[in-house]
């Protein structure tokens, strides 16, 4: 694959993480203010996370701990996929 292509691709998958890295951080913060669940952009942030989390929430009930671990994990692979997969992907198609 051509080294522009690949550059475009890599900036857009990290924008892409960048962006779900932020809505979940958004959704932490409206758990911790307890914002008004009828407000459309609280819903909008809800239905984008959500299904994240959900793989991630038994992990709580088997731990039983007071704080949900979920957006942690979540964010824990996102970063991973930034500074490990994206880079290591980038790396292995511009090499001939």
């Amino acid at each position: 694959m051509s080294q522009p292509i690949v550059m475009v691709l890599s900036f857009v998958i990290d924008l892409v993480l960048n962006m779900a890295s932020l809505i979940v951080i958004a959704s932490v913060i409206i758990s911790m203010v307890g914002a008004d669940p009828y407000n459309p952009i609280v819903q909008t942030i809800v239905k984008l996370t959500e299904p994240l989390f959900r793989p991630f929430r038994p992990l709580n009930a088997k731990l039983n701990l007071p704080i949900d671990l979920a957006p942690l994990i979540v964010l824990l692979i996102i970063t991973t996929l930034q500074r490990g997969v994206v880079p290591a992907i980038k790396l292995a198609l511009i090499q001939p």
